[in-house]
């Protein structure tokens, strides 16, 4: 049996996620969920960026409220970045 190092499996799931993400993105822009103009790639990347922060904070010990309380930030900064195409 061959097991993968770590550090390539890590790199597989990362992505894997970052597709997964950059499609349903690029699927909320074509659905209309997302306005036409929205980088799909860049909001990718930056929720990216919050989830991975977020699990850095969480593995140095953070507390879930002050975890929570960053993610809401990022949620309602992005909302307000991103207008929906219905609003």
């Amino acid at each position: 049996m061959r097991v993968a190092h770590p550090g390539a499996y890590y790199a597989e799931l990362h992505g894997w996620n970052e597709r997964t993400l950059l499609a349903r993105i690029e699927q909320a822009v074509q659905d209309g969920e997302l306005t036409g103009g929205t980088d799909a790639a860049a909001l990718t990347g930056l929720v990216q960026s919050v989830v991975h922060g977020l699990s850095v904070q969480a593995g140095l010990g953070a507390d879930r409220e002050d975890l929570l309380v960053t993610a809401h930030l990022a949620h309602e900064l992005i909302r307000k970045c991103l207008p929906s195409a219905t609003a």
